[in-house]
C-alpha cells in the first residue's frame, strides 16, 4: 500500500516535470531526436534517467558513519557520529566525476548509472535512490516517460519555440520546474513519413 501511495504522489508531483525535461533534452538535440524517433526506446530511456539526474531536486538525509567538518563561506561544523544531515543532491549529481555537469545520455545503461564504479561512493549520484530506499515508482515513472515521448516524437513534428531553460534555482525537492516556459509547436506527420523513416 505504501508502494501505490508513492507511485500516485510521484506521478503527482514530479513525473511531468521528468517528462517535461526529457523532451526539452531531446528537442534541443535534433540527432538524438531522430534516433529515438526511429525507434531507439533504449536510447529514450537513458535520456529520460540522464534528464532526472540533472534535474534532480530531492533532499537526502544521510546518517553520519565518522566525524566528518562541514564548512560554507563563513562557518564551519563538526558532526560526531549518529548525527542526521540532510544534502541537497544537485551538490553531487553535477560535480561527483568530471563531465555530470552536462547532459550525456551515455552515463547510464537502461536505467543504471555507467560510472558508479568510479565514485567514492555509489550514493554521490541519485535518481531514484539506492537500496531499500530506492523510489519504487521508478520502472513506472521512465515506462510512462518512454511511452508518452515516444507517441508524441512519432507522431508529430515538434519545434522548440523556447531557449535555454534552467532549473528553478530555489526549488528544493523532487524534479526541478523549468524557470521559464517551454512552448513547443507541433504538427500531426503523415502516415506515409513515419513509415519510410522506420523502415530506414
Amino acid at each position: 500500500a505504501r508502494d501505490v501511495v508513492l507511485v500516485h504522489m510521484g506521478s503527482m508531483s514530479n513525473l511531468f516535470a521528468a517528462l517535461g525535461w526529457t523532451l526539452v533534452h531531446l528537442l534541443e538535440r535534433p540527432a538524438l531526436l531522430e534516433a529515438v524517433r526511429g525507434g531507439d526506446l533504449d536510447l529514450l530511456e537513458r535520456c529520460a534517467s540522464e534528464s532526472i539526474r540533472l534535474m534532480q531536486r530531492s533532499i537526502v538525509l544521510r546518517r553520519v558513519l565518522r566525524p566528518v567538518e562541514l564548512a560554507d563561506e563563513g562557518t564551519s561544523w563538526r558532526l560526531p557520529p549518529g548525527v542526521f544531515a540532510a544534502t541537497f543532491l544537485p551538490c553531487t549529481n553535477r560535480s561527483a566525476l568530471p563531465g555530470l555537469d552536462g547532459f550525456d545520455p551515455a552515463n547510464f545503461a537502461g536505467r543504471r548509472f555507467t560510472r558508479a564504479e568510479s565514485l567514492p561512493a555509489r550514493e554521490l549520484v541519485v535518481t531514484f535512490g539506492h537500496g531499500r530506499h530506492a523510489c519504487p515508482a521508478q520502472r513506472f515513472s521512465i515506462t510512462a516517460i518512454r511511452h508518452a515521448v515516444a507517441a508524441l516524437v512519432t507522431r508529430f513534428e515538434l519545434v522548440p519555440r523556447f531557449r535555454g531553460p534552467r532549473p528553478l534555482r530555489r526549488q528544493i525537492g523532487g524534479v526541478a520546474r523549468a524557470d521559464r516556459p517551454c512552448p513547443v509547436g507541433y504538427r500531426r506527420r503523415s502516415s506515409l513519413s513515419v513509415t519510410s523513416r522506420r523502415q530506414k
